[in-house]
């Protein structure tokens, strides 16, 4: 905690200092990024970005509160398919940022300023690169997580390099995220119906940021604190849960109104949050994210498992079967979200020097078995491992 101006000074020194050297480095390899080729096989991308999301309070992965009703009616459906072990590499939006637009994965040489962002790989292959935010955009008395996170978005250099539209105001609500994209399809700014009309479009939301009650409108509430049978909490606990689970029920409903602009069109969309959320689960009494605690398996079970699902348009589930059943396929393989850009890169048909094919986890060459470290330190493949041996111990184990 910075809690002496002077601390905070010398923070703002160093962090402005790294911020400006990391900015050098990703100007200074602009004009190396190279694309081969691109079929364009997706001719519309959608990657969304959540925030603050347990996967453990999704109905969609057995949370026992109904959360997320529309989610769950399309993948009964069968155009929505839902991964079931996937985590983030961090549990801070600004790291997380930096390794998801990067095309570097978690263990690579370097770090993350070395390698092309993947929009700027879009942009190059002729893709029209659409970021519409509720979270980054430049302004005054911006936290520090804030500037972390955006501050590569933001430079004017680096966005004209990786993105053709972008929005220009924060909004109370995620809905505000729908009104942007409206207008924007209204002016002509994003455009389908040409033969040239290729589109990936980013939507990042404020999800289920703390404070969980700033998250969703009043008229939305459908949780109330008495609704939760839970001995371990005190009625306040409950009522920020019912916050919580509020805003996940609202997220639920944003999502699916994103997914209605897109069912007309050959699209594919694919969800994430930046990260994990406490949340009361775990047995312990406290919500937010320990950001100085050592990961153990509880913490990365609640801070760095997240939700994840692929969701496909009609036209696009016709006319891309083997898609599709790559898709299917991979639902339950090992994944973490430091790769993501790898399978955007797939998707598009972009060949160029960045892409991995060990990275890609709808591709014929995935490689399963790399480590998925955590905050590039604990490999969760083994704390999940070591708990699972635990708990086949538990069973095993015969009462005296």
């Amino acid at each position: 905690q910075l809690y002496l101006p002077a601390y905070r000074l010398v923070f703002s020194v160093y962090a402005n200092s790294l911020a400006a050297k990391q900015i050098d480095r990703l100007i200074a390899g602009i004009n190396d990024v190279r694309v081969d080729s691109c079929s364009y096989s997706s001719p519309t991308i959608v990657l969304i970005i959540g925030e603050s999301y347990s996967r453990h309070h999704s109905a969609m992965y057995g949370y026992p509160m109904p959360t997320t009703p529309r989610q769950q009616r399309l993948e009964r459906q069968g155009r929505l398919v839902k991964f079931t072990d996937v985590v983030s590499p961090h549990n801070l939006t600004s790291f997380v940022f930096k390794s998801v637009f990067s095309t570097r994965v978690e263990g690579q040489k370097g770090e993350w300023c070395d390698y092309p962002l993947f929009t700027e790989v879009f942009r190059k292959a002729g893709y029209h690169v659409t970021f519409l935010t509720n979270q980054f955009l430049p302004k005054a008395h911006e936290a520090v997580y804030d500037f972390s996170g955006g501050f590569f978005l933001n430079n004017p250099t680096l966005d004209k390099a990786q993105f053709d539209v972008r929005n220009t105001s924060l909004h109370t609500y995620d809905d505000g995220v729908l009104a942007d994209y409206d207008r924007l399809l209204a002016q002509d700014s994003i455009r389908f119906d040409g033969p040239d009309d290729h589109n990936l479009i980013i939507l990042h939301l404020k999800g289920q940021h703390v404070s969980y009650s700033q998250r969703y409108p009043a008229d939305r509430k459908r949780f109330a604190g008495a609704d939760y049978d839970e001995p371990r909490l005190r009625p306040n606990d409950k009522q920020v849960m019912a916050h919580y689970d509020n805003a996940t029920l609202y997220n639920d409903s944003i999502v699916d109104e994103i997914l209605k602009r897109f069912e007309r069109e050959d699209a594919i969309a694919i969800y994430m949050p930046d990260h994990g959320e406490e949340c009361f689960g775990g047995g312990m009494r406290v919500y937010g994210r320990l950001h100085s605690a050592e990961i153990d398996y509880r913490l990365a079970h609640e801070e760095f498992e997240i939700p994840f699902w692929i969701w496909c348009s009609k036209g696009y589930a016709k006319s891309h079967p083997g898609m599709m059943e790559a898709i299917a396929g991979a639902k339950d393989k090992p994944y973490m979200t430091d790769r993501v850009a790898h399978m955007l890169l797939y998707l598009a048909g972009i060949s160029c020097p960045a892409y991995r094919g060990e990275y890609n986890l709808l591709g014929p060459d995935y490689d399963p078995d790399r480590p998925r470290k955590l905050k590039n330190s604990v490999d969760y493949n083994k704390l999940k491992a070591e708990n699972e041996h635990n708990d086949k111990n538990d069973g095993m184990a015969q009462p005296r």
